[in-house]
């Protein structure tokens, strides 16, 4: 979708993300990471979903939040062993599939380290996933750009300030956004084209939408990559 055109996509920096979070930004010229708007409980800011023997589970990486806490704020409460959690998780889940050796020794560095707030540990294994993908896009932190807009406004006024002449958007918001409105302000409007593939996956029948993990694991970077340039 790079064109003479910037394309500009938006969303929170989410946990260990789905497929289409990266299908979004392969297909962006820049990506902000929307953090400064309000951290809300019970999404995927902090938690996803991994594929084991029993059926789904999430992973969630547990936060000291209070009310109107914006994403940037959010810390980590490591009272808890979380990563441990997680590493044994994956490991019990994913440690007989193909990949799981190549891959995790990659991300394993991540979780080691200490970590204190939500959104560095996620930038991190968000930028060690595109890596592994071999997608090389700039990412703004929606923070430094002081945004005063709220909703359509807050997106148009995150493109004008990036440059961005193209919006590219998730389907679910279609509802609410008004094409004209972006037309006006001389952004043109577009939705995320996005089918999941179907692709091996262990324990049973297929499972979509999970963290990008599972398929990193079961198909590996190459074939992951290939089926991402497909979408």
């Amino acid at each position: 979708m790079c064109s003479n055109e910037k394309t500009i996509a938006i969303h929170q920096p989410n946990y260990i993300p789905w497929l289409g979070y990266f299908h979004k930004i392969l297909n962006s010229d820049i990506f902000v990471a929307l953090d400064h708007v309000e951290f809300t409980r019970r999404g995927f800011t902090n938690r996803n979903r991994v594929k084991g023997p029993n059926g789904v589970v999430w992973l969630t990486v547990p936060v000291k939040v209070e009310l109107h806490v914006p994403i940037k704020d959010v810390k980590i409460d490591n009272s808890r062993d979380w990563r441990r959690k997680h590493i044994n998780t994956l490991k019990a889940f994913y440690g007989k599939a193909p990949y799981f050796d190549d891959i995790f020794s990659l991300i394993e560095e991540v979780y080691e380290r200490d970590w204190n707030m939500l959104e560095d540990l996620n930038l991190a294994l968000i930028n060690k996933i595109m890596e592994i993908l071999n997608i090389r896009r700039k990412i703004i932190l929606s923070r430094d750009l002081n945004i005063q807009g709220k909703k359509m406004n807050m997106i148009i006024e995150i493109c004008k300030k990036v440059g961005g002449k193209v919006y590219l958007s998730g389907k679910g918001a279609m509802k609410y956004q008004d094409p004209e409105i972006f037309e006006k302000n001389g952004i043109k409007l577009v939705y995320q084209e996005f089918e999941h593939p179907i692709y091996p996956q262990r324990f049973g029948e297929f499972v979509p939408n999970l963290s990008i993990l599972d398929i990193l694991f079961n198909v590996g970077p190459d074939k992951a990559r290939d089926i991402l340039n497909s979408l």
